[in-house]
């Protein structure tokens, strides 16, 4: 059968989410200059615009029920393989079925599904059907080591490999590097504290933590000087940086100069943006991992256990790592500001080291 497309890539992309962004960008730059794919088609949730590898248009749905799968059916039947590119797309049963049928359409040899993460699975049935999927899946490679324990219990025979996450390939772009400027200013990524499906966000954990955080700000601008800047990683309704951000501001003494940067679908923009900052303090997963890639000096505060093992995949201190249910403002505080006023210590992972491992999910 005479297929239109090299490959379908897929993932959580066109939601908005800077993290995201980065994650398409990685798998589309990869896919055509490292597996000669030149033919891509992209499943997007909303229409972007890419000077390197076109327009993007968002697959459309809801003319009927079961409108969008028949699309994606029919897309990945007329590719060669699909390509789930990046983020924590293994979970629940439904989805994970649906997985299934797309590279049994495309082809599962050639198919591949890199730089993910495993679980949590929201049942049983989750489980089981994630274990079939790897064994079907021509190649499966895992951005941690949780993940890749996981993989191989499920099923010992699969074809899954420790890689790493997607977003450092960024870096490998010839002609749109990481401009050398000069450094000034904090950056601050904030964001709910039950970010998905499974929890229910607590009100009072949330106030309390918002009014750390601008304790901690006003602080760190009191001491320091420094401009502060609050950047938002996700405008999705419903889990938006945004609200967090304005929360934060509101709580904030009139007299402090706070600058906030509201979303920004181009993730190379965003990640030169981050090099010129002096030091970030990141909830968000990917805004730690693109500080990592700006070699901006980071500070962690994780939610999940995703953040959690990328701290420990790059060998990040473990004074930088605070648990987002239990930080302590003067901890934060007096650590940021040591560092700014003396010097960071660095993590043990470099950045070359992390292109040479996210590259192991494309060969």
């Amino acid at each position: 059968m005479f297929k239109q497309f090299n490959a379908y890539l897929m993932g959580y992309y066109g939601m908005q989410n800077t993290g995201d962004d980065a994650l398409l960008y990685a798998t589309r730059w990869a896919s055509h200059h490292l597996l000669s794919s030149e033919n891509n088609l992209v499943s997007s949730a909303s229409d972007s615009k890419s000077s390197e590898f076109g327009d993007i248009e968002a697959i459309p749905g809801g003319r009927f029920r079961g409108h969008q799968r028949l699309l994606h059916y029919k897309n990945a039947l007329q590719s060669e393989k699909i390509i789930f590119g990046g983020g924590s797309v293994l979970h629940t049963e439904t989805d994970i079925q649906f997985k299934r049928h797309l590279i049994a359409l495309a082809g599962r040899k050639d198919s591949r599904c890199v730089g993910v993460g495993l679980g949590p699975f929201a049942s049983v049935g989750a489980e089981k059907a994630c274990a079939k999927f790897l064994s079907e899946c021509g190649f499966v490679g895992v951005r941690d080591k949780q993940s890749f324990d996981i993989a191989k219990d499920l099923c010992p025979k699969a074809n899954v490999k420790l890689t790493f996450d997607l977003a450092p390939i960024m870096l490998c772009h010839q002609e749109n590097k990481l401009v050398e400027i000069e450094r000034s200013g904090i950056m601050f990524n904030f964001c709910q504290q039950a970010i998905d499906a499974y929890g229910n966000t607590d009100n009072k954990i949330e106030l309390r933590r918002i009014q750390s955080a601008a304790e901690s700000i006003e602080r760190v601008w009191a001491e320091t000087g420094e401009q502060i800047y609050l950047v938002d990683f996700n405008a999705n309704s419903t889990f938006s940086d945004n609200q967090v951000h304005r929360k934060i501001i509101d709580q904030l003494s009139e007299n402090i100069p706070v600058i906030h940067i509201e979303y920004d679908p181009n993730p190379l923009r965003v990640l030169q943006r981050i090099a010129g900052f002096k030091a970030s303090v990141c909830m968000r997963l990917h805004a730690s991992i693109m500080s990592f890639m700006a070699k901006t000096p980071s500070i962690s505060i994780n939610y999940h256990k995703k953040c959690t093992s990328w701290c420990e995949q790059i060998g990040m201190p473990k004074e930088y790592q605070f648990d987002a249910l239990d930080v302590c403002s003067d901890n934060l505080t007096n650590t940021l500001i040591s560092g700014i006023g003396t010097e960071f210590a660095e993590p043990v992972m470099t950045t070359q080291e992390a292109i040479e491992a996210t590259l192991l999910n494309w060969r």
